[in-house]
Protein backbone atom coordinates (compact mmCIF):
# COMPACT_ATOMS: atom_id res chain seq x y z
CA UNK A 1 0.00 0.00 0.00
CA UNK A 2 1.25 3.47 -0.83
CA UNK A 3 1.69 5.83 2.16
CA UNK A 4 1.15 9.54 2.17
CA UNK A 5 4.18 11.70 1.86
CA UNK A 6 4.90 13.09 5.37
CA UNK A 7 4.96 16.79 5.87
CA UNK A 8 8.32 18.45 5.75
CA UNK A 9 9.92 15.73 3.62
CA UNK A 10 10.67 15.93 -0.05
CA UNK A 11 11.89 13.30 -2.52
CA UNK A 12 14.40 14.20 -5.19
CA UNK A 13 13.38 12.20 -8.25
CA UNK A 14 16.05 11.60 -10.85
CA UNK A 15 15.15 12.29 -14.44
CA UNK A 16 14.45 9.29 -16.70
CA UNK A 17 17.08 8.26 -19.21
CA UNK A 18 14.75 7.90 -22.12
CA UNK A 19 14.34 4.14 -21.79
CA UNK A 20 11.01 3.08 -23.19
CA UNK A 21 9.71 0.75 -20.49
CA UNK A 22 6.47 -1.17 -20.68
CA UNK A 23 6.76 -2.27 -17.08
CA UNK A 24 4.19 -0.31 -15.07
CA UNK A 25 3.02 -0.05 -11.50
CA UNK A 26 0.12 -2.35 -10.66
CA UNK A 27 -1.35 0.25 -8.31
CA UNK A 28 -0.94 3.57 -10.13
CA UNK A 29 -0.38 2.42 -13.70
CA UNK A 30 2.67 4.61 -14.05
CA UNK A 31 6.03 3.31 -15.28
CA UNK A 32 8.39 1.69 -12.75
CA UNK A 33 11.05 4.25 -11.91
CA UNK A 34 12.79 3.15 -8.70
CA UNK A 35 13.85 0.17 -6.63
CA UNK A 36 13.54 0.41 -2.80
CA UNK A 37 16.47 -1.38 -1.17
CA UNK A 38 14.77 -1.34 2.24
CA UNK A 39 11.58 -3.12 1.14
CA UNK A 40 12.94 -4.86 -1.96
CA UNK A 41 10.12 -3.34 -4.08
CA UNK A 42 10.02 -1.81 -7.55
CA UNK A 43 7.95 1.44 -7.43
CA UNK A 44 6.67 4.20 -9.69
CA UNK A 45 7.07 7.93 -9.02
CA UNK A 46 3.84 8.17 -7.03
CA UNK A 47 4.72 5.16 -4.84
CA UNK A 48 8.09 6.73 -4.18
CA UNK A 49 6.57 10.03 -3.09
CA UNK A 50 3.79 8.57 -0.96
CA UNK A 51 5.29 5.45 0.60
CA UNK A 52 9.09 5.43 0.28
CA UNK A 53 10.15 9.02 0.84
CA UNK A 54 11.47 8.70 4.39
CA UNK A 55 14.54 7.02 5.88
CA UNK A 56 15.50 4.19 6.01
CA UNK A 57 14.14 3.84 2.47
CA UNK A 58 16.84 4.23 -0.14
CA UNK A 59 15.73 4.46 -3.76
CA UNK A 60 17.78 3.46 -6.78
CA UNK A 61 16.88 4.35 -10.30
CA UNK A 62 15.35 1.32 -12.01
CA UNK A 63 17.61 1.85 -15.03
CA UNK A 64 20.65 1.53 -12.78
CA UNK A 65 19.26 -1.63 -11.17
CA UNK A 66 18.55 -3.21 -14.56
CA UNK A 67 21.96 -2.22 -15.86
CA UNK A 68 23.77 -3.52 -12.75
CA UNK A 69 22.01 -6.91 -12.71
CA UNK A 70 22.40 -7.42 -16.44
CA UNK A 71 26.08 -6.60 -16.04
CA UNK A 72 26.49 -9.27 -13.28
CA UNK A 73 24.82 -11.90 -15.47
CA UNK A 74 27.00 -10.98 -18.44
CA UNK A 75 30.13 -11.24 -16.25
CA UNK A 76 29.28 -14.87 -15.51
CA UNK A 77 29.06 -15.82 -19.19
CA UNK A 78 32.85 -16.51 -19.68
CA UNK A 79 32.92 -18.80 -16.62
CA UNK A 80 29.86 -20.68 -17.86
CA UNK A 81 31.23 -20.99 -21.36
CA UNK A 82 34.62 -22.23 -20.07
CA UNK A 83 32.99 -24.82 -17.81
CA UNK A 84 30.75 -25.90 -20.69
CA UNK A 85 33.84 -26.34 -22.85
CA UNK A 86 35.63 -28.37 -20.14
CA UNK A 87 32.63 -30.64 -19.52
CA UNK A 88 32.18 -31.36 -23.21
CA UNK A 89 35.88 -32.29 -23.42
CA UNK A 90 35.53 -34.44 -20.29
CA UNK A 91 32.51 -36.19 -21.79
CA UNK A 92 34.68 -37.16 -24.76
CA UNK A 93 37.38 -38.48 -22.40
CA UNK A 94 34.83 -40.60 -20.53
CA UNK A 95 33.57 -42.13 -23.74
CA UNK A 96 37.18 -42.78 -24.76
CA UNK A 97 37.78 -44.48 -21.41
CA UNK A 98 34.72 -46.67 -21.97
CA UNK A 99 36.11 -47.71 -25.34
CA UNK A 100 39.51 -48.40 -23.73
CA UNK A 101 37.85 -50.47 -20.99
CA UNK A 102 35.94 -52.55 -23.53
CA UNK A 103 39.08 -53.08 -25.62
CA UNK A 104 41.30 -54.03 -22.64
CA UNK A 105 38.81 -56.44 -21.12
CA UNK A 106 38.06 -57.93 -24.52
CA UNK A 107 41.82 -58.56 -24.81
CA UNK A 108 41.66 -60.46 -21.51
CA UNK A 109 38.77 -62.52 -22.86
CA UNK A 110 40.66 -63.18 -26.09
CA UNK A 111 43.79 -64.24 -24.18
CA UNK A 112 41.77 -66.66 -22.06
CA UNK A 113 40.02 -68.14 -25.06
CA UNK A 114 43.24 -68.41 -27.06
CA UNK A 115 45.10 -70.11 -24.20
CA UNK A 116 42.39 -72.65 -23.47
CA UNK A 117 41.72 -73.25 -27.16
CA UNK A 118 45.34 -74.33 -27.57
CA UNK A 119 45.15 -76.59 -24.55
CA UNK A 120 41.94 -78.25 -25.76
CA UNK A 121 43.53 -78.70 -29.15
CA UNK A 122 46.64 -80.19 -27.51
CA UNK A 123 44.49 -82.67 -25.55
CA UNK A 124 42.60 -83.62 -28.68
CA UNK A 125 45.81 -84.04 -30.69
CA UNK A 126 47.32 -86.18 -27.95
CA UNK A 127 44.30 -88.43 -27.81
CA UNK A 128 44.09 -88.58 -31.60
CA UNK A 129 47.68 -89.81 -31.73
CA UNK A 130 46.88 -92.44 -29.13
CA UNK A 131 43.87 -93.58 -31.14
CA UNK A 132 45.99 -93.89 -34.29
CA UNK A 133 48.53 -96.02 -32.42
CA UNK A 134 45.77 -98.16 -30.99
CA UNK A 135 44.26 -98.65 -34.43
CA UNK A 136 47.62 -99.71 -35.87
CA UNK A 137 48.07 -102.28 -33.11
CA UNK A 138 44.50 -103.52 -33.44
CA UNK A 139 44.86 -104.05 -37.20
CA UNK A 140 47.43 -106.77 -36.47
CA UNK A 141 45.13 -108.67 -34.17
CA UNK A 142 42.01 -110.70 -34.78
CA UNK A 143 38.60 -110.29 -33.12
CA UNK A 144 39.82 -110.17 -29.49
CA UNK A 145 42.37 -107.50 -30.32
CA UNK A 146 39.71 -105.53 -32.19
CA UNK A 147 37.45 -105.73 -29.17
CA UNK A 148 40.31 -104.55 -27.01
CA UNK A 149 40.93 -101.72 -29.46
CA UNK A 150 37.32 -100.57 -29.32
CA UNK A 151 37.38 -100.61 -25.55
CA UNK A 152 40.57 -98.61 -25.41
CA UNK A 153 39.21 -96.11 -27.94
CA UNK A 154 36.14 -95.70 -25.80
CA UNK A 155 38.33 -95.17 -22.73
CA UNK A 156 40.44 -92.63 -24.59
CA UNK A 157 37.37 -90.72 -25.71
CA UNK A 158 36.03 -90.79 -22.19
CA UNK A 159 39.32 -89.48 -20.83
CA UNK A 160 39.48 -86.83 -23.54
CA UNK A 161 35.99 -85.63 -22.73
CA UNK A 162 36.86 -85.61 -19.06
CA UNK A 163 39.96 -83.49 -19.61
CA UNK A 164 38.15 -81.30 -22.10
CA UNK A 165 35.34 -80.70 -19.62
CA UNK A 166 37.84 -79.76 -16.90
CA UNK A 167 39.52 -77.27 -19.23
CA UNK A 168 36.22 -75.87 -20.49
CA UNK A 169 34.92 -75.52 -16.92
CA UNK A 170 38.04 -73.57 -15.96
CA UNK A 171 37.74 -71.42 -19.07
CA UNK A 172 34.05 -70.77 -18.36
CA UNK A 173 34.85 -69.68 -14.81
CA UNK A 174 37.53 -67.28 -15.99
CA UNK A 175 35.27 -65.84 -18.68
CA UNK A 176 32.55 -65.46 -16.05
CA UNK A 177 35.02 -63.60 -13.79
CA UNK A 178 36.01 -61.36 -16.70
CA UNK A 179 32.34 -60.67 -17.46
CA UNK A 180 31.69 -59.64 -13.85
CA UNK A 181 34.63 -57.23 -14.01
CA UNK A 182 33.32 -55.83 -17.30
CA UNK A 183 29.88 -55.28 -15.76
CA UNK A 184 31.33 -53.52 -12.70
CA UNK A 185 33.49 -51.22 -14.82
CA UNK A 186 30.70 -50.50 -17.32
CA UNK A 187 28.33 -49.50 -14.53
CA UNK A 188 30.87 -47.10 -13.03
CA UNK A 189 31.65 -45.60 -16.45
CA UNK A 190 27.94 -45.15 -17.16
CA UNK A 191 27.53 -43.41 -13.80
CA UNK A 192 30.27 -40.96 -14.81
CA UNK A 193 28.65 -40.42 -18.21
CA UNK A 194 25.29 -39.69 -16.54
CA UNK A 195 26.91 -37.28 -14.09
CA UNK A 196 28.81 -35.49 -16.83
CA UNK A 197 25.75 -35.29 -19.07
CA UNK A 198 23.66 -33.96 -16.18
CA UNK A 199 26.15 -31.12 -15.64
CA UNK A 200 26.21 -30.36 -19.37
CA UNK A 201 22.40 -30.24 -19.40
CA UNK A 202 22.39 -28.03 -16.32
CA UNK A 203 24.78 -25.58 -17.94
CA UNK A 204 22.71 -25.58 -21.13
CA UNK A 205 19.56 -24.86 -19.12
CA UNK A 206 21.30 -21.98 -17.35
CA UNK A 207 22.34 -20.54 -20.69
CA UNK A 208 18.76 -20.81 -21.97
CA UNK A 209 17.44 -19.22 -18.76
CA UNK A 210 19.82 -16.26 -19.08
CA UNK A 211 18.78 -15.74 -22.68
CA UNK A 212 15.11 -15.91 -21.71
CA UNK A 213 15.19 -13.48 -18.78
CA UNK A 214 17.29 -10.98 -20.71
CA UNK A 215 14.32 -10.49 -23.02
CA UNK A 216 12.08 -9.04 -20.33
CA UNK A 217 13.25 -6.55 -17.73
CA UNK A 218 10.67 -7.52 -15.15
CA UNK A 219 11.56 -11.20 -15.42
CA UNK A 220 15.26 -10.31 -15.44
CA UNK A 221 15.04 -8.32 -12.22
CA UNK A 222 12.88 -10.92 -10.47
CA UNK A 223 14.76 -14.11 -11.51
CA UNK A 224 18.36 -12.90 -11.84
CA UNK A 225 19.25 -13.45 -8.14
CA UNK A 226 18.01 -17.04 -8.27
CA UNK A 227 19.87 -17.73 -11.51
CA UNK A 228 23.06 -16.19 -10.13
CA UNK A 229 22.79 -18.31 -7.01
CA UNK A 230 22.32 -21.45 -9.13
CA UNK A 231 25.37 -20.57 -11.23
CA UNK A 232 27.53 -20.02 -8.16
CA UNK A 233 26.30 -23.28 -6.61
CA UNK A 234 27.09 -25.35 -9.70
CA UNK A 235 30.48 -23.70 -10.18
CA UNK A 236 31.38 -24.44 -6.56
CA UNK A 237 30.68 -28.19 -6.94
CA UNK A 238 33.91 -28.67 -8.96
CA UNK A 239 32.28 -31.56 -10.80
CA UNK A 240 34.89 -31.52 -13.55
CA UNK A 241 37.71 -32.38 -11.12
CA UNK A 242 35.61 -34.96 -9.24
CA UNK A 243 34.66 -36.79 -12.42
CA UNK A 244 38.26 -36.64 -13.64
CA UNK A 245 39.53 -38.14 -10.37
CA UNK A 246 36.98 -40.96 -10.54
CA UNK A 247 37.89 -41.64 -14.15
CA UNK A 248 41.58 -41.94 -13.24
CA UNK A 249 40.73 -44.39 -10.44
CA UNK A 250 38.73 -46.55 -12.84
CA UNK A 251 41.47 -46.48 -15.49
CA UNK A 252 44.12 -47.47 -12.95
CA UNK A 253 41.99 -50.39 -11.74
CA UNK A 254 41.36 -51.58 -15.30
CA UNK A 255 45.05 -51.43 -16.20
CA UNK A 256 45.79 -53.82 -13.32
CA UNK A 257 43.44 -56.53 -14.59
CA UNK A 258 45.31 -59.26 -16.46
CA UNK A 259 45.21 -62.95 -17.25
CA UNK A 260 48.03 -64.78 -15.47
CA UNK A 261 49.02 -68.36 -16.16
CA UNK A 262 51.85 -70.74 -15.41
CA UNK A 263 52.88 -74.10 -14.04
CA UNK A 264 53.10 -74.89 -10.34
CA UNK A 265 54.32 -78.32 -9.34
CA UNK A 266 54.06 -79.53 -12.94
CA UNK A 267 50.38 -78.52 -13.23
CA UNK A 268 49.01 -75.70 -15.39
CA UNK A 269 46.98 -72.92 -13.76
CA UNK A 270 45.40 -69.72 -15.04
CA UNK A 271 43.33 -66.97 -13.49
CA UNK A 272 42.45 -63.27 -13.66
CA UNK A 273 44.59 -61.24 -11.26
CA UNK A 274 46.81 -58.16 -11.05
CA UNK A 275 44.37 -55.95 -9.15
CA UNK A 276 43.90 -55.02 -5.50
CA UNK A 277 40.52 -56.52 -4.68
CA UNK A 278 38.28 -57.38 -1.76
CA UNK A 279 39.02 -60.61 0.10
CA UNK A 280 36.03 -62.56 1.31
CA UNK A 281 35.89 -65.58 3.62
CA UNK A 282 34.11 -68.42 1.83
CA UNK A 283 34.93 -71.43 3.98
CA UNK A 284 36.29 -72.41 7.42
CA UNK A 285 37.52 -75.92 8.13
CA UNK A 286 37.66 -77.42 11.61
CA UNK A 287 40.71 -79.62 12.11
CA UNK A 288 40.18 -82.79 14.23
CA UNK A 289 41.05 -82.57 17.92
CA UNK A 290 43.91 -85.06 17.43
CA UNK A 291 45.92 -82.13 16.03
CA UNK A 292 46.95 -80.28 19.17
CA UNK A 293 48.93 -77.30 17.87
CA UNK A 294 48.09 -76.64 14.23
CA UNK A 295 50.35 -75.06 11.60
CA UNK A 296 49.75 -75.10 7.85
CA UNK A 297 52.86 -75.74 5.78
CA UNK A 298 52.23 -75.63 2.04
CA UNK A 299 49.82 -76.79 -0.64
CA UNK A 300 50.77 -80.01 -2.42
CA UNK A 301 47.97 -79.84 -5.00
CA UNK A 302 45.17 -77.47 -5.92
CA UNK A 303 42.96 -78.89 -3.17
CA UNK A 304 45.37 -80.40 -0.60
CA UNK A 305 47.47 -78.62 2.02
CA UNK A 306 50.02 -79.92 4.50
CA UNK A 307 49.22 -79.46 8.19
CA UNK A 308 51.72 -80.25 10.93
CA UNK A 309 51.16 -80.71 14.65
CA UNK A 310 53.78 -78.54 16.33
CA UNK A 311 53.58 -80.64 19.51
CA UNK A 312 54.45 -84.08 18.11
CA UNK A 313 55.55 -83.27 14.52
CA UNK A 314 52.87 -85.48 12.95
CA UNK A 315 52.05 -84.45 9.38
CA UNK A 316 48.49 -84.35 8.05
CA UNK A 317 46.90 -83.62 4.68
CA UNK A 318 43.66 -81.61 4.61
CA UNK A 319 41.48 -81.53 1.51
CA UNK A 320 40.03 -78.01 1.42
CA UNK A 321 37.04 -79.16 -0.64
CA UNK A 322 36.02 -82.34 1.16
CA UNK A 323 37.37 -80.95 4.49
CA UNK A 324 38.81 -84.39 5.23
CA UNK A 325 42.05 -84.54 7.25
CA UNK A 326 44.32 -87.58 7.18
CA UNK A 327 47.61 -88.28 8.96
CA UNK A 328 50.38 -89.13 6.48
CA UNK A 329 53.59 -89.23 8.58
CA UNK A 330 54.36 -89.94 12.21
CA UNK A 331 56.32 -87.54 14.39
CA UNK A 332 60.05 -87.63 14.93
CA UNK A 333 61.24 -85.12 12.38
CA UNK A 334 60.39 -81.49 11.92
CA UNK A 335 59.33 -80.59 8.36
CA UNK A 336 60.45 -77.03 7.70
CA UNK A 337 58.97 -76.72 4.21
CA UNK A 338 57.51 -78.70 1.32
CA UNK A 339 56.46 -78.18 -2.29
CA UNK A 340 55.10 -80.23 -5.21
CA UNK A 341 57.91 -81.21 -7.57
CA UNK A 342 55.42 -82.49 -10.14
CA UNK A 343 52.03 -84.20 -10.17
CA UNK A 344 53.54 -87.32 -8.54
CA UNK A 345 56.35 -86.17 -6.24
CA UNK A 346 56.57 -83.88 -3.22
CA UNK A 347 59.88 -82.55 -1.86
CA UNK A 348 60.24 -81.73 1.85
CA UNK A 349 62.92 -79.89 3.79
CA UNK A 350 63.54 -81.00 7.37
CA UNK A 351 65.42 -80.33 10.56
CA UNK A 352 67.00 -83.49 11.94
CA UNK A 353 68.88 -83.74 15.20
CA UNK A 354 70.44 -87.12 14.43
CA UNK A 355 72.67 -85.86 11.60
CA UNK A 356 76.37 -86.48 12.22
CA UNK A 357 79.53 -85.71 10.31
CA UNK A 358 79.81 -83.31 7.43
CA UNK A 359 76.59 -84.33 5.59
CA UNK A 360 72.97 -83.31 6.04
CA UNK A 361 71.49 -86.75 5.49
CA UNK A 362 67.71 -87.05 5.39
CA UNK A 363 67.12 -83.28 5.44
CA UNK A 364 65.75 -83.34 1.89
CA UNK A 365 63.24 -86.12 1.18
CA UNK A 366 61.18 -86.97 -1.89
CA UNK A 367 57.72 -88.48 -1.27
CA UNK A 368 55.10 -89.84 -3.64
CA UNK A 369 51.49 -88.71 -3.41
CA UNK A 370 50.74 -91.45 -0.90
CA UNK A 371 53.52 -90.03 1.28
CA UNK A 372 55.78 -93.00 0.83
CA UNK A 373 59.48 -92.13 0.85
CA UNK A 374 61.03 -92.26 -2.62
CA UNK A 375 64.57 -91.28 -1.58
CA UNK A 376 66.64 -88.78 0.39
CA UNK A 377 68.97 -86.16 -1.09
CA UNK A 378 72.16 -85.47 0.87
CA UNK A 379 74.20 -82.27 0.74
CA UNK A 380 77.26 -81.00 2.60
CA UNK A 381 76.78 -79.60 6.07
CA UNK A 382 78.28 -76.22 7.05
CA UNK A 383 78.36 -75.22 10.71
CA UNK A 384 76.35 -76.79 13.49
CA UNK A 385 72.77 -76.13 12.35
CA UNK A 386 70.81 -79.07 10.90
CA UNK A 387 67.76 -77.37 9.34
CA UNK A 388 67.17 -77.19 5.59
CA UNK A 389 64.52 -75.18 3.74
CA UNK A 390 63.43 -76.13 0.21
CA UNK A 391 61.22 -75.02 -2.67
CA UNK A 392 60.81 -75.80 -6.39
CA UNK A 393 61.55 -73.13 -9.02
CA UNK A 394 59.83 -72.56 -12.37
CA UNK A 395 62.36 -74.85 -14.12
CA UNK A 396 61.49 -77.78 -11.85
CA UNK A 397 64.77 -77.50 -9.93
CA UNK A 398 64.93 -77.91 -6.15
CA UNK A 399 66.36 -74.91 -4.30
CA UNK A 400 67.67 -75.56 -0.79
CA UNK A 401 69.29 -73.47 1.93
CA UNK A 402 70.79 -74.42 5.30
CA UNK A 403 69.75 -72.33 8.27
CA UNK A 404 72.16 -69.48 9.18
CA UNK A 405 74.27 -70.05 6.06
CA UNK A 406 74.68 -67.86 2.96
CA UNK A 407 74.56 -70.55 0.28
CA UNK A 408 71.44 -71.53 -1.68
CA UNK A 409 71.80 -74.71 -3.74
CA UNK A 410 70.04 -75.46 -7.02
CA UNK A 411 69.56 -79.24 -7.25
CA UNK A 412 68.51 -81.27 -10.29
CA UNK A 413 65.93 -83.82 -9.02
CA UNK A 414 66.67 -86.08 -12.00
CA UNK A 415 70.13 -86.98 -10.60
CA UNK A 416 70.24 -85.19 -7.19
CA UNK A 417 73.26 -83.14 -8.36
CA UNK A 418 73.90 -79.53 -7.35
CA UNK A 419 73.91 -77.59 -10.62
CA UNK A 420 74.44 -74.13 -9.11
CA UNK A 421 75.39 -72.55 -5.80
CA UNK A 422 74.08 -69.05 -5.08
CA UNK A 423 76.03 -67.20 -2.40
CA UNK A 424 74.10 -64.34 -0.82
CA UNK A 425 76.06 -61.16 -0.21
CA UNK A 426 75.92 -60.22 3.47
CA UNK A 427 72.81 -62.31 4.15
CA UNK A 428 72.07 -65.67 5.78
CA UNK A 429 69.06 -67.97 5.75
CA UNK A 430 66.82 -67.51 8.78
CA UNK A 431 63.80 -69.37 7.50
CA UNK A 432 61.87 -70.41 4.40
CA UNK A 433 63.20 -69.80 0.89
CA UNK A 434 60.77 -69.45 -2.02
CA UNK A 435 61.30 -69.28 -5.78
CA UNK A 436 59.69 -66.57 -7.87
CA UNK A 437 58.59 -67.09 -11.46
CA UNK A 438 61.14 -64.44 -12.47
CA UNK A 439 63.95 -66.72 -11.29
CA UNK A 440 64.69 -64.64 -8.18
CA UNK A 441 64.41 -66.14 -4.70
CA UNK A 442 62.70 -64.73 -1.59
CA UNK A 443 64.65 -65.60 1.55
CA UNK A 444 63.78 -65.03 5.20
CA UNK A 445 67.03 -63.26 6.17
CA UNK A 446 66.19 -61.83 9.57
CA UNK A 447 63.55 -61.06 12.16
CA UNK A 448 60.49 -60.07 10.05
CA UNK A 449 62.84 -59.41 7.12
CA UNK A 450 62.62 -60.95 3.65
CA UNK A 451 65.18 -60.38 0.91
CA UNK A 452 64.71 -60.91 -2.82
CA UNK A 453 67.92 -62.51 -4.09
CA UNK A 454 68.99 -62.71 -7.74
CA UNK A 455 70.62 -65.84 -9.14
CA UNK A 456 73.96 -64.09 -8.75
CA UNK A 457 73.38 -63.61 -5.01
CA UNK A 458 72.65 -59.88 -5.19
CA UNK A 459 69.99 -58.45 -2.84
CA UNK A 460 67.42 -56.83 -5.16
CA UNK A 461 64.93 -55.80 -2.47
CA UNK A 462 64.76 -55.96 1.32
CA UNK A 463 61.21 -56.23 2.67
CA UNK A 464 60.62 -55.32 6.31
CA UNK A 465 57.96 -53.77 8.53
CA UNK A 466 58.18 -53.14 12.28
CA UNK A 467 54.49 -54.05 12.65
CA UNK A 468 55.10 -57.61 11.45
CA UNK A 469 55.34 -59.38 14.80
CA UNK A 470 56.49 -63.03 14.38
CA UNK A 471 55.67 -62.89 10.67
CA UNK A 472 55.55 -65.64 8.01
CA UNK A 473 55.82 -65.06 4.27
CA UNK A 474 54.36 -67.05 1.35
CA UNK A 475 54.62 -66.34 -2.38
CA UNK A 476 51.95 -66.48 -5.08
CA UNK A 477 53.74 -68.53 -7.76
CA UNK A 478 51.78 -67.01 -10.66
CA UNK A 479 52.10 -63.31 -9.78
CA UNK A 480 55.20 -63.24 -7.51
CA UNK A 481 53.11 -61.40 -4.92
CA UNK A 482 54.12 -61.91 -1.27
CA UNK A 483 51.56 -62.46 1.48
CA UNK A 484 52.95 -61.82 4.93
CA UNK A 485 51.01 -63.09 7.94
CA UNK A 486 51.74 -61.61 11.37
CA UNK A 487 50.25 -61.34 14.81
CA UNK A 488 48.73 -58.14 16.20
CA UNK A 489 49.11 -58.63 19.97
CA UNK A 490 47.07 -55.55 20.86
CA UNK A 491 44.05 -56.73 18.88
CA UNK A 492 44.71 -60.43 19.52
CA UNK A 493 44.40 -61.18 15.81
CA UNK A 494 46.37 -62.49 12.87
CA UNK A 495 46.57 -60.19 9.84
CA UNK A 496 47.95 -60.54 6.32
CA UNK A 497 49.62 -57.83 4.19
CA UNK A 498 50.06 -57.97 0.42
CA UNK A 499 53.54 -56.99 -0.81
CA UNK A 500 55.05 -56.83 -4.30
CA UNK A 501 58.34 -58.62 -5.03
CA UNK A 502 60.09 -55.25 -5.27
CA UNK A 503 59.21 -54.50 -1.65
CA UNK A 504 56.16 -52.24 -2.01
CA UNK A 505 53.37 -52.89 0.49
CA UNK A 506 50.33 -52.92 -1.79
CA UNK A 507 47.60 -53.49 0.78
CA UNK A 508 47.46 -53.78 4.56
CA UNK A 509 45.33 -56.27 6.50
CA UNK A 510 43.67 -57.80 3.44
CA UNK A 511 42.40 -60.51 5.75
CA UNK A 512 42.29 -60.66 9.54
CA UNK A 513 41.17 -63.42 11.90
CA UNK A 514 41.07 -63.84 15.66
CA UNK A 515 43.91 -65.68 17.36
CA UNK A 516 42.45 -68.81 18.97
CA UNK A 517 45.45 -70.40 20.65
CA UNK A 518 47.62 -68.73 23.27
CA UNK A 519 51.00 -69.73 21.82
CA UNK A 520 53.48 -67.36 20.19
CA UNK A 521 53.61 -69.63 17.16
CA UNK A 522 52.10 -68.18 13.98
CA UNK A 523 50.97 -70.14 10.95
CA UNK A 524 51.73 -68.74 7.47
CA UNK A 525 48.99 -67.70 5.07
CA UNK A 526 49.24 -69.99 2.04
CA UNK A 527 48.43 -68.98 -1.53
CA UNK A 528 46.81 -71.62 -3.74
CA UNK A 529 47.48 -71.69 -7.51
CA UNK A 530 43.93 -70.42 -8.02
CA UNK A 531 44.81 -67.30 -6.01
CA UNK A 532 42.91 -68.14 -2.83
CA UNK A 533 44.38 -67.49 0.62
CA UNK A 534 44.52 -70.17 3.31
CA UNK A 535 44.91 -68.80 6.85
CA UNK A 536 45.04 -70.61 10.17
CA UNK A 537 44.04 -69.28 13.58
CA UNK A 538 45.39 -72.26 15.56
CA UNK A 539 42.05 -74.09 15.53
CA UNK A 540 40.48 -73.68 12.08
CA UNK A 541 41.67 -73.16 8.54
CA UNK A 542 40.09 -70.16 6.79
CA UNK A 543 39.79 -69.87 3.01
CA UNK A 544 39.49 -66.48 1.31
CA UNK A 545 38.85 -65.51 -2.30
CA UNK A 546 39.47 -62.17 -3.99
CA UNK A 547 36.83 -60.25 -5.95
CA UNK A 548 37.28 -57.24 -8.22
CA UNK A 549 35.93 -53.99 -6.79
CA UNK A 550 35.94 -50.31 -7.73
CA UNK A 551 36.08 -48.21 -4.58
CA UNK A 552 35.40 -44.71 -5.91
CA UNK A 553 36.48 -42.05 -3.42
CA UNK A 554 34.46 -39.15 -4.82
CA UNK A 555 30.70 -39.15 -4.25
CA UNK A 556 29.00 -37.64 -7.27
CA UNK A 557 25.43 -38.38 -6.20
CA UNK A 558 25.01 -34.88 -4.75
CA UNK A 559 25.52 -33.35 -8.18
CA UNK A 560 22.38 -34.94 -9.55
CA UNK A 561 20.26 -33.42 -6.77
CA UNK A 562 20.99 -29.83 -7.83
CA UNK A 563 18.81 -28.17 -10.41
CA UNK A 564 19.23 -24.70 -12.04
Amino acid sequence: MAARFPKGNQVQLRPRKGHDMTWSCDKHGGPIAFYCKKHGLFVCDRCAIKEHCQKPCELDDIEDVIFERRKKLDEKRPEIQELQKQMKALDLKIKTALAFSDTNLQTVNNNIQASYHDKIKSVEEKEDRMIRVINEEADEEIRLVNEKREKRIKDCNTEREKERKIIKDKEAKLLSDAKKITEIVSKKIKDLINTSQHVINTITNIELTITRINQDDEILVNEAPQVLASIDENLSLNVHQDVTDCLHQIENAIQGVKFVEGEVGGEYYGRIDGYIGKWELFKSIHIPLVVNDLEVRYFVSEDEICVQDVDNYNMYITNIYTQHTEKVTDGGEWITSCAPLDSNVIVCGKERWDCTGDRLDGCITLYDRQWKVIRDISISRIGYNKALYVDVDSDGMIIAGQSYQSNIYVINPANDKIVNTITMQGKTVWGVIQALSSGDIVVNTGNNTYTVISRSGEAKAVIHCDEWGSSRCRVDKLTDTLYIAYRDKERNTYAVDQVSSDGIIQARRIVEYVQIDSTDFISPCLVTPFGNLVGCDGDKIHLYKKTFTLEIIKNLNTVCRHRP
